[in-house]
């Protein structure tokens, strides 16, 4: 990606810039070196929806009803702006958080027993997580084009 160009916008899950954001425990995200770049941020909509003290949580979880609906809401302007960028041919890419249950887009996690356990597992699986799955069917609602992926995903 060539810094400073005008044409591409990136669009960061939130803890991409904001590590602190993530849940605590969690191995931390290296922070992205953006500089010279066009950058958007999004919310992070676990750390909204549930506080920055939250428990560690997976996709099958936050797949209801209130929280897609939540996730749509806190998109929808961000959505209208990259909606206006596109339509004057600015390039959107879309960078998701690896293993997110909310960010993920190439690997989420499902599983965590419900009700009070010991110990909590969980699986990492391919698909995107909810907020991600979210985002997607809003631009193409939209006939938005965009690029989408993980961020620092390990390459095979």
């Amino acid at each position: 990606m060539k810094r400073g160009s005008q044409e591409e916008i990136l669009v960061l899950g939130h803890c991409l810039l904001n590590p602190p954001a993530r849940i605590k425990g969690v191995k931390p995200v290296q922070p992205l070196d953006v500089t010279g770049m066009n950058v958007i941020q999004l919310p992070c909509p676990e750390s909204m929806f549930f506080g920055i003290r939250r428990r560690e949580i997976t996709k099958d979880q936050l797949d209801h009803p209130a929280y897609r609906r939540f996730c749509r809401e806190i998109f929808r302007h961000y959505a209208d702006l990259l909606e206006d960028f596109a339509a004057n041919g600015t390039k959107i890419k879309i960078l998701g958080v690896p293993k997110s249950p909310s960010c993920g887009v190439e690997v989420t996690s499902v599983g965590g027993e419900p009700g009070r356990v010991e110990d909590f597992h969980h699986t990492h699986v391919e698909g995107s997580g909810v907020f991600i799955e979210e985002i997607k069917k809003e631009l193409k609602r939209r006939k938005v084009p965009f690029e989408i992926e993980d961020a620092l995903r390990e390459r095979k």
